[in-house]
């Protein structure tokens, strides 16, 4: 979802120059306020070029279900996404900040399909009692690490053990998301063979 963000800078400008002209020339006259209106609207229109609206990308929240468990679980999802982007935006690594985001999508996606199948809710406690939390701190201890200015010893290694588990966590968020359409993917396996069926019986196929 975009957030559009209107820049003042250009009001600023043309209250400027109305000032201005308004010291200089006798605003009583119809005629000078005429031209300071042209003078502002004309300021106005240039300075939005290059001082334009700033457009925020603002992700819409995972949707609640209106089931009091589903929804709490949710909202947690929400929140543990919320610190992983703050977490995210005071890393500087820019591999390790693309892995959060990457870590962030597979995230996303876990709770949407639980927002519409909440009877999976069951299949990912672990992951939000255990595995997200985990997660989060270890994202928050890597921010702490790296933003000391002395790099001793301690502080590479747990810079280097975080980086090094990276790859391995976004593979565990990416199989919980899988194992969610365990069943799906057999529904559909079995409704395709007895399409095919229904099509021999048909003569169809």
């Amino acid at each position: 979802m975009e957030v559009r963000h209107k820049s003042a800078i250009p009001i600023y400008l043309g209250g400027a120059v109305w000032i201005l002209y308004s010291l200089i020339f006798p605003m009583y006259k119809l005629t000078h306020v005429i031209i300071a209106a042209i003078l502002f609207v004309a300021v106005f229109l240039l300075s939005r070029k290059f001082f334009p609206d700033r457009i925020e990308i603002v992700e819409d929240p995972i949707k609640y279900t209106g089931a009091k468990d589903v929804d709490q679980a949710i909202s947690e999802g929400n929140r543990y996404l919320e610190q992983m982007k703050k977490a995210n935006d005071i890393i500087q690594n820019t591999v390790i900040s693309e892995k959060i985001d990457k870590l962030g999508d597979v995230t996303k996606k876990i709770f949407a399909y639980i927002s519409e199948k909440p009877e999976k809710l069951k299949d990912i406690r672990r992951l939000i009692t255990y595995f997200l939390p985990t997660t989060i701190k270890l994202l928050n201890s890597y921010a702490r690490a790296e933003a000391q200015d002395n790099d001793g010893e301690n502080i590479r290694q747990i810079k280097n053990d975080i980086e090094g588990a990276m790859d391995g966590i976004i593979g565990s968020f990416q199989k919980y998301l899988d194992n969610l359409y365990a069943d799906e993917a057999m529904d559909i396996d079995a409704e395709i063979t007895v399409f095919d069926s229904m099509l021999k019986a048909e003569n169809l196929k």
